[in-house]
């Protein structure tokens, strides 16, 4: 079906990051077959790669139109809101897709960061936990968690779960980071406790 052969072609240049020739053939596969979810859902992720929230937004809603259970939808709209700082509303979204989907943990990890955002720092812990019962072995979860309880001051519960990261993901170069500055906060409390 040439609607599929755009929509692949779409997604082979995404993957290469060449993202306007992406949402080209993106825009092919849409006029092959106006009503793909899927079609509006790798476009509006390919705007927003270009940062054009709120196009990939347009997008993401004309997705749920076609497709009203669209977790992946809800879940893009989300990040697409939290980027222009409508953390409500991204939070609204997420909420959706986890209606739809209970166990998304990507869903609780993108309401986590949005709640995180707003100070709610407790309410995103608990959302990450949430992730981390789906999805055990996501680093993006525990390097969020533990982005979270640095901000708290709780250091020693943060690089805990930097090193649960580490062990998930050993490339992600943000645990390592963020896992440092822990330990660089730490020794400047001990000498200042001195």
């Amino acid at each position: 079906m040439l609607t599929d052969k755009y929509f692949n072609k779409g997604n082979s240049f995404f993957q290469l990051r060449k993202y306007q020739e992406a949402i080209k053939k993106f825009n092919l596969a849409i006029k092959c077959n106006p009503y793909s979810a899927e079609a509006y859902i790798n476009k509006g992720i390919a705007l927003d790669k270009l940062g054009q929230h709120q196009e990939a937004i347009e997008n993401y809603d004309i997705a749920i139109k076609y497709k009203p259970d669209s977790v992946e939808a809800y879940i893009n709209k989300g990040i697409s809101l939290k980027q222009l700082g409508q953390y409500q509303d991204a939070i609204k979204n997420y909420d959706i897709a986890i209606k739809y989907k209970p166990d998304s943990a990507e869903a609780y990890i993108n309401k986590g960061a949005a709640l995180n955002e707003l100070g709610q720092y407790q309410e995103a812990i608990e959302n990450y936990d949430i992730a981390i019962k789906y999805k055990p072995d996501s680093a993006e979860a525990y390097i969020n968690k533990g982005n979270t309880l640095m901000q708290l001051w709780q250091y020693q519960k943060a690089i805990e779960n930097y090193d649960i990261a580490i062990e998930y993901n050993p490339n992600d170069v943000n645990a390592y980071y963020n896992q440092r500055n822990c330990f660089e906060r730490i020794r400047s409390i001990s000498r200042n406790n001195r």
